[in-house]
């Protein structure tokens, strides 16, 4: 009876062992990483870097020699696969390189990247600049270090009053998109209400669409969804949250003074600005208006950190609230520009925001 209720005990232990690690199996099967090598064809090189990078690494390359997809690929939008180009050839040697002087002197961390040589150029500049500019320098600190609800107070103050800010609950907005090339221009509509926001941008009769609901954000062009990486989310999430939103501190965990400096001429406090879930952005606030001018965020890539950028200026009056009737967005090698043409503060419902089922 004992070798019995001994050997019901084993099979009973070896079925929840297997049963844990079967489950821990579908686990890590769910959370693997795709890669580029699994998901792209003729992947050389970057076999083992994660898929959903390819799109920022490929533009962070365009970025530091200064051309386009066509420098490296086959001219059809569909021929990235092909080694038609000898430049593609040289990249991934370049690639290789990269990598193996991170790895001997950096202990692997992306300290080195293409643009460290060529800096925006095809080639890179082998002798010194015999005309060099004067470097900017940092104005003059502060005696006394600002306090960070000083700057928040300023920049709460320089959005609109209390009461003008309590009147105006939901917003619609018209904007035009101006491209990289100054010249192409999409309309844009806008509609926000608290932290939720929707924006519909037209290229002809193809409409994308972007929302935050206050909870999740999500795409779509024309009916299909599309897919977003995390750090796409994110931007989306917190452009959002930061549209006309006097309350920093209901978007970010910790804000901390870091230092002043100048930007086009004008003294800005340089304020490092951490989410709940630990993500670092840097917010800078202009010194004399208390105005927030510039917002940068980034995600590391197996090329370093891939910089998200948005500057905000021309702030004018809408109804008693100042917003920025230009706002610069950029990423490596791509920029586009928001230009605001009207404002009307009317009620929004919250089924502007909802998405489809």
């Amino acid at each position: 009876m004992k070798q019995k209720l001994k050997l019901l005990v084993i099979v009973l232990g070896v079925a929840l062992f297997a049963a844990l690690a079967l489950k821990s199996l579908r686990v890590d099967a769910q959370t693997q990483t795709v890669t580029a090598g699994q998901k792209f064809k003729n992947i050389k090189v970057l076999t083992d870097m994660p898929a959903d990078q390819m799109g920022q690494v490929m533009n962070m390359m365009s970025a530091s020699l200064g051309f386009n997809c066509a420098g490296c690929h086959a001219a059809g939008d569909k021929d990235f696969e092909k080694d038609t180009n000898d430049h593609k050839l040289a990249a991934r040697k370049m690639l290789e390189m990269t990598f193996a002087l991170n790895k001997q002197f950096f202990e692997g961390k992306p300290e080195v990247s293409c643009n460290t040589c060529h800096n925006g150029r095809e080639r890179p500049v082998a002798v010194p600049n015999l005309l060099p500019t004067a470097p900017v320098e940092r104005p003059k600190q502060p005696a006394v270090k600002p306090l960070i609800d000083d700057i928040l107070t300023k920049y709460a103050a320089s959005i609109g009053t209390k009461d003008s800010l309590a009147k105006v609950a939901s917003r619609q907005i018209k904007a035009n998109r101006i491209e990289t090339d100054g010249k192409t221009i999409e309309p844009e509509e806008i509609w926000q209400k608290g932290g939720k926001f929707r924006s519909e941008l037209k290229y002809a009769d193809y409409v994308v669409t972007e929302v935050f609901d206050g909870k999740s954000a999500w795409k779509r062009g024309g009916n299909d969804p599309i897919e977003l990486k995390a750090s796409e989310i994110d931007q989306i999430k917190r452009d959002a949250m930061l549209f006309a939103n006097p309350d920093l501190k209901s978007v970010y965990a910790k804000l901390d003074y870091r230092f002043m400096d100048r930007i086009d001429g004008r003294d800005v406090y340089i304020v490092q600005a951490t989410t709940a879930d630990n993500q670092r952005e840097r917010l800078v606030f202009d010194v004399a208006t208390g105005s927030l001018v510039r917002r940068i965020a980034s995600s590391m890539t197996i090329l370093g950190q891939f910089q998200y950028q948005v500057d905000y200026s021309d702030f004018k009056d809408f109804g008693g609230v100042k917003l920025p009737a230009t706002t610069r967005f950029a990423v490596p090698n791509i920029s586009w520009v928001r230009k605001i043409t009207e404002v009307k503060n009317v009620a929004v419902d919250d089924s502007k925001f909802a998405q489809p089922k």
